[in-house]
């Protein structure tokens, strides 16, 4: 008959060669994935490389033209519209100096200035 200490090593026995086991199979499922890890990062660089170097080339030649575009704008056409408006209002404040429209252009500041300073 076996006994209850040979029971116990038989019990310690089979945890251990259980717990070499699980220890192995966690070893072997930790490289495989460390293994598969390092494959997907690869394969992400060759797209990112293949797929990503063309497009930002192409998004450099598209700011490239904005920028060209903006500048023809601005000289061509906002340019001109600013002088213009500049000359404009530089007309009318001279109209407005020479004939003395200047000075009462605001009577009603003045009026609440005063009232403000009398109470």
């Amino acid at each position: 008959m076996l006994s209850l200490a040979d029971v116990r090593d038989v019990i310690i026995i089979v945890v251990g060669s259980l717990t070499i086991l699980v220890l192995v199979a966690v070893l072997v499922f930790t490289v495989v994935l460390g293994v598969a890890t390092r494959a997907l990062l690869g394969a992400l660089r060759r797209t990112l490389r293949d797929e990503l170097n063309p497009l930002l080339a192409s998004l450099r030649l598209t700011v490239h033209r904005v920028q060209g575009t903006t500048t023809f704008i601005g000289e061509t056409a906002a340019a001109p519209i600013i002088r213009v408006y500049g000359v404009l209002a530089g007309t009318r404040r001279a109209i407005a100096v020479l004939s003395g429209v200047a000075g009462r252009r605001n009577p009603g500041r003045k009026g609440k200035k005063e009232s403000k300073e009398e109470e």
